[in-house]
């Protein structure tokens, strides 16, 4: 999964980049720097899959800001998008799920991985919300995502992360129809680009508070993974 993520080391013989990567390059090494702080990362006090939550989502984001640029913004010409896939600068198996009904938002490959699950079954971030018992709900234990399900994931232009801002009470929102609030539009314009931090922020305080807070849930609910795959069993999601 690590390896997948980072685009290929650049060399004498490699293949000049097409007209328009001038345009973009600023923003695929920025890219290309966070992978590599996020890969690179402590994983001290975290489990295993924990570390690859922010791998998972700086892929999205970095693919979705290729996919973005040629699909919808129509900004590269296939040339340059054809040679970010070739050069893993953009996830390409994943984007190709994004062209499939249903997956349009889909967080990563491993949300669909069955053989990674006990029961044999996607990840719970694949369960719409609204099909959720209420309560808390926490990410998916192999992708940091807590729901990439189409219509949720749209109203904030793209998965709703572990670390995302979100109403208080996921379950409600979306049997409410997921109204639309001021930083969910802020999110669904921005469609996956960068995430630029600004100095004096306090992201890193609040993701870690987050992430502590969900890693306490976790510990105290040892049975939650297995739980969620069968209610997933259960209503037959594939």
């Amino acid at each position: 999964q690590v390896l997948r993520a980072m685009p290929r080391v650049k060399t004498l013989n490699s293949k000049k980049p097409p007209a328009g990567w001038d345009d973009i390059e600023d923003d695929m090494e920025e890219f290309t720097s966070r992978m590599r702080e996020a890969v690179n990362e402590t994983h001290e006090g975290k489990r295993k899959n924990e570390t690859l939550w922010p791998i998972h989502r700086i892929n999205w984001e970095r693919s979705r800001y290729v996919y973005n640029k040629f699909y919808r913004d129509k900004e590269i010409s296939r040339d340059l998008y054809e040679y970010c896939l070739k050069e893993k600068y953009a996830d390409a198996a994943l984007i190709a799920k994004w062209k499939k009904p249903g997956f349009e938002f889909l967080c990563c490959l491993a949300a669909i991985d069955k053989s990674s699950t006990n029961f044999q079954t996607t990840s719970i971030c694949r369960v719409p919300l609204k099909q959720r018992q209420p309560g808390p709900q926490l990410p998916s234990v192999s992708a940091g995502c807590i729901s990439c399900s189409s219509q949720e994931a749209s109203r904030f232009g793209g998965p709703i992360w572990w670390d995302s801002d979100r109403p208080a009470d996921l379950v409600a929102w979306a049997k409410a129809g997921c109204p639309t609030s001021a930083y969910q539009e802020r999110a669904a314009q921005k469609g996956g680009g960068l995430k630029r931090k600004t100095e004096g922020s306090d992201e890193d305080g609040g993701q870690a508070k987050r992430a502590a807070k969900l890693a306490q849930e976790m510990d105290e609910d040892p049975g939650l993974e297995e739980r969620s795959a069968a209610l997933r069993a259960s209503m037959g999601i594939e």
